[in-house]
């Protein structure tokens, strides 16, 4: 379940398009009423809208990795002259 959350925060609209994609197939099998092309595209937008929030609410944001510092090089050494 976590992977497919972080799947989503980086891609919340996988989901939208996966609702346009299945919409049509219901509809030609009288499982939903007929929709326009204007109400369809509503539906996939407000699901977008909702995944998006949604899971940027429910899934912690990964904080990058911190960079390790490497130790400083020691300075060469200059000899004044004489």
């Amino acid at each position: 379940m976590r992977n497919l959350k972080l799947v989503l925060q980086k891609e919340p609209a996988a989901i939208g398009t996966l609702v346009a994609s299945i919409l049509p197939m219901l509809i030609l099998l009288d499982l939903m009423p007929s929709l326009d092309d204007r109400q369809v595209a509503a539906i996939v937008v407000a699901i977008n809208a909702l995944v998006g929030f949604g899971i940027r609410l429910t899934v912690p944001v990964a904080r990058p990795r911190r960079r390790r510092r490497r130790a400083a090089a020691a300075a060469p050494q200059t000899t004044a002259a004489p």
